[in-house]
């Protein structure tokens, strides 16, 4: 079966499970599915008591058909379900988004009951009528001062005249045209959408703004839906190649919503360079094109060096790290606190790996997903000269001492890329689904 007929198939029988077991309606981008779907991701209006009672057999179907939930989110206004499957050198990523309502930080703009009143059954699947496509948008757009998207003038067009539409913007908003709207704050859209729901609902709008606090704080402080992965291993072994087909392979999804790091979260300066600044050092070796230029330093001397780059990795994870993975986005990193551990010559830290090791598992943040790429001898030499045969033996022998480690993957990039970045996938994929079938059912 092709990747193509492999999502097809996906999209077939989701569509078909909630005919059968729900009310729902798909809200946009609904053209050409199950066979061609010109987003990446399906969005879905359904009331919250019918989310509660489909999600597990959902998630039990999803791992039927042989996808990896990789990541989810829930939220105050929305379940997430982002899936993938990888067939042979091809990487499938579908992300289902599933909406009680649409509201703005908690504060109701129209519910799904609302919506579900404009549906229509297209003979596949069920789907929202203009108006309410063009609302569920406009309405939240406008809230948060954000400008309706170019991409859907056909819609506004379409809907901007609707006695329908007129009287929500109106109920809401207080302004009785989409033209008046567009020439309106946010703020004051805004702070008349909460006069509404005060005056009209007002236990449901301070149970709504009470689950969005609680969701949002709860996502931040407690949720690791993302994930992080930091690549290590010798120059030549094919890092920024893999590193680059990672990317591309978890498609639209992760490929706008992903962080790149290199070695470190970088919160503080070069280390020679804030010496520098000081006054503590006179010159600076700015040559950053040889990268093992350096000598050997003392243990004094690297022990500084460690100080001084764990507190970036422990400040920078939280702050740059964490903001991530707590929803569902990706981190990247092109080395890590790993290759303090596997190349002392870069990072100028001579220390025993035992006791490297033991360093980061007391102090320093781990990754989700570790992978020491990595080759022969002779396979990284015919590639770069930038290490001697003595200098790649070495790593590789600090990399087997990490690969039987929790956390580490090893993997020997000696054919295509393509190929490493399966194994990668594969068990990333795998992992997370594991994960995350145990949080969800």
């Amino acid at each position: 079966m092709s990747v193509t007929t492999q999502t097809s198939d996906l999209i077939r029988k989701v569509i078909a499970f909630l005919n059968e077991n729900t009310e729902y309606a798909v809200m946009r981008n609904y053209d050409g599915l199950p066979d061609s779907n010109s987003a990446r991701d399906i969005d879905i209006i359904i009331r919250k008591k019918d989310l509660k009672k489909i999600k597990k057999p959902l998630v039990r179907l999803i791992d039927s058909l042989g996808w990896k939930i990789i990541t989810y989110l829930n939220s105050d206004r929305l379940f997430t379900l982002v899936c993938a499957r990888n067939d042979r050198d091809i990487t499938s990523i579908m992300q289902w988004d599933f909406f009680i309502d649409t509201s703005v930080f908690g504060i109701q703009l129209m519910d799904a009951d609302e919506f579900l009143k404009d549906k229509e059954f297209n003979g596949f699947l069920w789907h929202l009528k203009v108006d309410s496509q063009f609302l569920d948008k406009y309405l939240y757009d406008r809230a948060v001062g954000a400008e309706y998207p170019e991409k859907y003038r056909s819609t506004r067009e379409a809907a901007k005249e609707s006695p329908v539409v007129k009287g929500k913007l109106q109920q809401m908003f207080g302004r009785d045209s989409v033209d008046v709207c567009d020439k309106t704050g946010g703020k004051k859209l805004l702070a008349k959408a909460i006069g509404y729901n005060l005056s009209h609902r007002p236990l449901s709008f301070i149970g709504g703004v009470a689950r969005f606090l609680q969701t949002f704080t709860g996502n931040y402080i407690m949720s690791r839906t993302g994930f992080s992965i930091g690549f290590t291993g010798p120059d030549g072994s094919g890092k920024t190649t893999v590193i680059d087909r990672t990317i591309y392979r978890l498609g639209d999804v992760f490929r706008t919503a992903h962080a790149y790091y290199h070695f470190r979260p970088a919160l503080f300066g070069n280390l020679g360079e804030v010496a520098h600044s000081a006054g503590i050092k006179k010159d600076v070796d700015r040559n950053y094109s040889d990268p093992h230029r350096g000598g050997k330093t003392g243990v004094a001397s690297s022990l500084a060096r460690l100080g001084y780059y764990s507190i970036d990795y422990i400040i920078g994870y939280f702050a740059k790290v964490k903001t991530k993975t707590r929803i569902t986005r990706l981190v990247i990193f092109d080395r890590y606190f790993t290759d303090i551990i596997c190349d002392s010559r870069r990072s100028r830290i001579y220390l025993p790996p035992k006791f490297l090791n033991f360093w980061r598992k007391l102090f320093i943040p781990s990754l989700d997903y570790n992978i020491l790429l990595t080759a022969s001898s002779d396979t990284i030499l015919s590639r770069k000269r930038e290490l001697d045969e003595a200098g790649i033996c070495a790593i590789n022998e600090r990399i087997d001492y990490l690969a039987p480690k929790k956390g580490y993957l090893k993997v020997l990039n000696e054919s295509t890329p393509d190929a490493a970045v399966t194994e990668i996938l594969d068990h990333i994929f795998d992992t997370q689904h594991q994960k995350n079938l145990k949080r969800l059912i």
